[in-house]
């Protein structure tokens, strides 16, 4: 048995059984979630090509699947990776039922997580666009509302998605055809370009962004949180799959300077626009833009701290995320005006759903004592030593944040609880928001110990450590 039939082929299998029983969510809920916990687990417990006695038999889990030619290959050093993207995937499809996402989510969403997993193991590597460009197709339906007309944030979503294919794939021929050409560098230059406009486009890095917010305001909100995180954390890692294939593009400075500045700039644009946006549902999408900000300059760091940062801070931005999308759909769902002034006196009325949000969004703020402080750390120190002013631009935008963040807290305790009828939070509410709190206070407090552990997912690149 191979781990891509494991990893890959099984999943698949299992999502396109719950797409034809989705009417019944519990049950579809039960069993997408169970499958992407007990895959995780059998990725962290079982090495691959290794032989497992089976009383009698033996059982070796090969590391090649081959399929029309073209082999997917998970190797024991990423085992991590595939431990990570089941087990995000368990935790979103355990939050679907009290979003009020629609029936297609849980089969999509465990299609989708296959779909990535198929992409950061397919060789060669450029049919990793085309997974990925169905893996978006495939989220469209995850958006559908009964009664509502596809909004113009789900067809720019599509729309840039999309435009990124092209440019992912020629870049990928001009890696391919680079050596045996006379003038390799000219077209390693061109295939750089071509990537970082694909890349652009797939991350949403300025001036490509636009998407992010518009998605966030017209899509369900968990739906959109799903695609902020899993989408943006393949990518990142399939960045990292060329950073540590070819070594020229680690001593390309140009292109570490334009990450660098890019992610200034996203820092900084997110941050403003989030300290003077009025829309709650909004919010999210400049937080993420943010977040994006922040993996670009680890990156441009081109340093062991850099990688350590860029793999660390997508662990806190998951968990973000999800607890804060979860909170305006549960919002949404009583039909509650997303305008951030309609919120006063919301605390007394749904206190574990607010502090869920609050908690989640000072983590994308950096707020000591939660797991934006010790990931985005390491960045702010290692850029210091680079240039003072980019400190103080990236401070900025952090600050914005902060400023929403407050501003957001100071209106809903602005009027006395004995002025509005206390509401009971469902116990799937009170569940969820708890972990999600308890994990993002345990990763800030104690980081070593809950964080570290997923360093292991750079033993999949090894040249970069």
């Amino acid at each position: 048995m191979s781990a891509p039939f494991i990893w890959i082929g099984i999943p698949m299998i299992f999502s396109l059984i719950l797409f034809f029983i989705r009417a019944n969510r519990l049950i579809t809920i039960i069993i997408g979630g169970g499958i992407s916990a007990f895959l995780a687990l059998l990725a962290l417990t079982f090495k691959i090509e290794s032989v497992f006695p089976l009383g009698p038999l033996s059982l070796e889990i090969s590391s090649t699947f081959s399929i029309l030619g073209r082999n997917f290959v998970i190797t024991d050093s990423e085992r991590f990776i595939v431990a990570l993207m089941f087990s995000m995937c368990a935790f979103w499809t355990s939050g679907s039922r009290i979003s009020g996402t629609n029936s297609f989510f849980v089969p999509n969403v465990l299609a989708i997580i296959t779909l990535f997993m198929a992409a950061l193991s397919v060789q060669p590597f450029l049919y990793a666009a085309l997974i990925i460009e169905i893996a978006v197709l495939i989220s469209i339906p995850i958006f559908f509302q009964r009664g509502q007309p596809v909004k113009q944030g789900i067809i720019r979503f599509l729309v840039f998605q999309t435009l990124a294919v092209p440019f992912i794939l020629f870049s990928g021929w001009g890696f391919d055809s680079a050596p045996s050409s006379v003038d390799s560098q000219a077209i390693y230059f061109q295939a750089g370009v071509l990537l970082a406009i694909g890349l652009g486009l797939w991350l949403a890095i300025f001036p490509f962004h636009t998407w992010v917010p518009l998605l966030a305001r017209d899509g369900h909100p968990y739906s959109a949180g799903f695609i902020f995180s899993m989408i943006p954390t393949t990518i990142l890692i399939f960045f990292l799959d060329f950073f540590n294939t070819f070594s020229w593009l680690r001593e390309q400075s140009l292109l570490l300077t334009i990450s660098q500045i890019l992610g200034i700039v996203m820092i900084v644009l997110g941050g403003l626009f989030a300290a003077f946006q009025r829309e709650l549902t909004r919010l999210v999408g400049y937080a993420v833009m943010v977040e994006m900000g922040f993996s670009l300059l680890a990156l441009s760091l081109n340093q062991v701290i850099g990688w350590q940062s860029y793999i660390l801070i997508l662990i806190p931005r998951i968990i973000g995320i999800a607890i804060c999308t979860l909170a305006i759909s549960i919002w949404k769902n009583k039909e509650l005006n997303m305008d951030i002034d309609s919120f006063q006196g919301e605390f007394y009325k749904s206190t574990y759903t607010m502090v869920g949000f609050l908690v989640g969004w000072f983590t994308f703020s950096g707020l000591p004592l939660l797991p934006g402080f010790p990931t985005k750390l390491p960045i702010l120190i290692g850029l210091s030593q680079i240039s003072i002013s980019s400190i103080i631009f990236v401070s900025i935008g952090l600050f914005g944040l902060l400023v929403a963040g407050f501003r957001f807290l100071a209106i809903i305790f602005s009027t006395s609880y004995k002025e509005y009828e206390i509401e009971s939070e469902s116990l799937l509410q009170k569940i969820f928001f708890s972990i999600g709190v308890v994990l993002l206070l345990a990763m800030g407090i104690f980081p070593s110990v809950f964080l570290n552990p997923f360093l292991e997912i750079l033993s999949a690149f090894a040249n970069l450590i």
